[in-house]
Formats: C-alpha cells, structure tokens, sequence
C-alpha cells in the first residue's frame, strides 16, 4: 500500500491503544505508544534507501523484502524499542508490543495487493500478492479521513474505531470475498483449458475487475465484470515466446542484471524478439499483471548485437535509443 494508507493504519492502532483506560491515563505511555505505532507502522518501507543509494533495478528486486519478512517483523520492533526507550524509559515491552502491530498490519495490507511482498522469508523466498486491494485505495484513504475527523471532533477512541476502522475492515472483505468469486467464474469460462496460473487484478470500483489468464495456450487478458461477466481483449500466443532462439535468452540472462531482475519479479512474463537490421536483436520483456488498456505499464528491453553482446538495457520505454527493425 501507499504511506498514506500505512500512516491512517498507524493512527487506528494508536486509537486501539486508547481504548485502554490506563494507559489513556498515562501521558508518557501515550507519547511512547504514538510514536511506536507511527514508527512500526512506516518500517518496512524503509527500503526506499536501496533506491536512493543503488538506483531502480536493486530497488525492484529488493523493495518489499527483507525488510518485510519474518525476521524483519521482530528486528523492526526491538530497534524501536531500544532507541524509544531512552526518551520513555520503563515502557520497553510497550513500545515493543505496539512496534510490532504496525509492522504486521503494514506488511499484511502489502500482502493484499498485487505488487505483494517476500513475507514469508526465510520460509518462502516467493513473492505473495492476494490482488484484493489496489496500491492506492482511496476509499480507504476516505474512511481514514473520516476517523481523523471523528476524533478532531471530540469522538472516543472507540467511536472513532465503530466508524472508520470497522467499515474499512468490512470493505476489505468484500473485496476479498467478490475476488474469490471473480476466480471461480474466469475457471469456469476456460472449460477444457490447463490454467498454469489465474490473476484477477484490482482496479477502482468493485464491479470491474482485470485479469490474466496463463493457460497452455497462451495469456487472455481482458476485465472481469461482477455483473456481466468476462471480456477476453486480448490473447498473447506463447509460441512467440518458445520461438526465440534460447541464445538471445541465454546471453540476455547472463549479461544484463534488469532482465535477470525482471524475469524474476514478473508474475505474467511475455517476452517478444524483434530483429535488428545489424544482426543483432531487441527484447522486449512485458509483465501483463500490469497491463492497462492496450498499454504495457511494466516493461524492460534488452539489446543484443550480432554477437550476442548486450548493448542496451533499461526498464520502461522512455531511455530506449531508437534502432532499426530488421524488414520482414
């Protein structure tokens, strides 16, 4: 999710702490456990740093990684824990216990969209994305305006909570319960079809949905309609793929660093070749999880000579030097 989403969960989990007649008492205990919820709550994103230091590619292939998974939930809080407890000495458990809750609610909110996160490490080193909520919610940005509202109004924690938190947890529900159903019906419409792997992608609203096919005969993409049902805009035939000389490929993955990245990281790979007029080849690597209309929003190119030598390589389309297509 976005910061602002992970920032309203923080403000929730501070009016959760505030249900609790001690520590709503205790002005110190307030400050330590604000400051842990904002703190747990913004962690993981931490990450951002590999891009500033090490640029776009190091930052796809670590953003929403170590620093969301298992290892990460615990190390997170005790920082915190040991760093806020000079400020509020005596309160080490509490700030640990609050810590901890923003950590979990930001890494299972990531957990709930398709970009998903490494979780699961060192259990499982695969990237999880449930695709039941976009990056950007702004229906739940809605909901967090309303508690903050709420509360600058003279509401009780636990009204704020009623309110805002109860209807966002309603609301993501719902979504997850209308994706299950949205799966059931895309498997239903490709009777007779092996189906290597489903995506049923969010998209703003509750009624449209969009979707990846991945079946042995190639990649369906189109929208998914609650009311009326599918439509298949376009098909992607793998044998373009299982066509390319696997020396391309071979040279592709040993040379340039973005396509080992993106190979990896796409959930929906479609890659085309197209020859260049010196011998040489272009790669063009497509993740269709990311496909919006006709438009590829998640791409990457990789140039190889003659010689099988990468000459070019860069993630979206705008740094691309224009090169002559071999005429067919």
């Amino acid at each position: 999710m976005d910061n602002i989403t992970h920032a309203l969960h923080g403000l929730a989990l501070y009016a959760l702490a505030m249900t609790n007649p001690s520590l709503a008492q205790d002005p110190t205990a307030q400050s330590a456990v604000i400051w842990a919820t904002a703190l747990g709550s913004q962690a993981p994103d931490f990450d951002f740093v590999i891009r500033l230091v090490g640029g776009e590619v190091p930052y796809l292939r670590h953003h929403r990684g170590i620093t969301h998974s298992i290892p990460a939930w615990l190390a997170w809080p005790t920082l915190f824990a040991i760093l806020l407890s000079l400020f509020f000495p005596g309160h080490f458990w509490l700030i640990w216990v609050w810590s901890l809750l923003g950590v979990l609610v930001h890494v299972g909110m990531d957990l709930l969209t398709t970009y998903g996160t490494v979780a699961f490490w060192p259990f499982s080193g695969k990237r999880v994305g449930w695709d039941i909520l976009m990056i950007v919610d702004i229906v739940l940005w809605a909901f967090g305006a309303l508690g903050i509202y709420l509360w600058s109004d003279g509401y009780t924690p636990r009204e704020v909570l009623l309110y805002a938190l109860a209807p966002s947890l309603l609301y993501i529900a719902l979504r997850a319960l209308i994706q299950l159903v949205l799966r059931k019906r895309v498997r239903q419409s490709f009777p007779g079809q092996r189906i290597h792997r489903l995506s049923v992608i969010p998209s703003f609203g509750l009624n449209a949905w969009n979707m990846v096919v991945d079946a042995e005969q190639g990649f369906h993409v189109g929208k998914m309609y609650l009311r009326k049902g599918i439509a298949v805009e376009k098909t992607f035939d793998k044998k373009h793929h299982f066509d390319i000389d696997p020396r391309w490929l071979q040279n592709a993955e040993q040379q340039s660093e973005i396509y080992r990245v993106f190979t990896w990281f796409a959930r929906h790979l479609q890659i085309e070749a197209h020859p260049l007029e010196d011998g040489g080849v272009r790669l063009d690597l497509a993740d269709l999880a990311y496909r919006m209309r006709d438009r590829m929003a998640f791409t990457a190119h990789v140039v190889l000579d003659a010689e099988g030598n990468v000459v070019e390589d860069c993630l979206g389309d705008k740094r691309m030097k224009k090169r002559k297509l071999k005429q067919t």
